[in-house]
């Protein structure tokens, strides 16, 4: 059976970073001669049974997530058991959110797209500067 990655977040195909996530998977897995299948679950839709059949998560770009508490469980959930995570843009922003929560124990950790009057404000609203960049290939 081939490990399966679950990407963790609201697709939607049309939006651009989630179709550069689909097509990444296939194009890693020939670079590297691997085989993988991936599986994109909705933060609404994360369980403990789910996160213990996956070889690895992936955190979506995307947020703000439907369910932003199931969504730092699962990068919990990865963390204390040795899964591999990955997160890109806003998903890399809530792996650091977790650590910031459950290690650093700043329990109102929180990022300016989600409460831009928090208490313990951890990550500011950035600017992306690659926004609407193409690669030329």
């Amino acid at each position: 059976m081939k490990p399966l990655v679950a990407i963790l977040g609201e697709h939607s195909p049309t939006f651009k970073p989630h179709a550069a996530t689909d097509a990444a998977i296939p194009h890693s897995c020939q670079q590297l001669s691997l085989s993988v299948d991936s599986k994109w679950v909705s933060t609404e839709d994360i369980s403990r049974s789910l996160l213990e059949t996956v070889s690895g998560i992936w955190v979506a770009p995307g947020s703000p997530y439907k369910n932003m508490d199931k969504m730092l469980e699962a990068i919990r959930y990865a963390r204390e058991n040795h899964v591999p995570c990955l997160g890109t843009c806003g998903g890399f922003q809530h792996i650091i959110l977790e650590y910031a929560r459950h290690v650093l124990h700043f329990k109102d950790a929180q990022s300016q797209e989600n409460d831009p009057y928090a208490s313990q404000l951890f990550i500011s609203q950035l600017a992306c500067s690659l926004a609407g960049q193409t690669m030329q290939l």
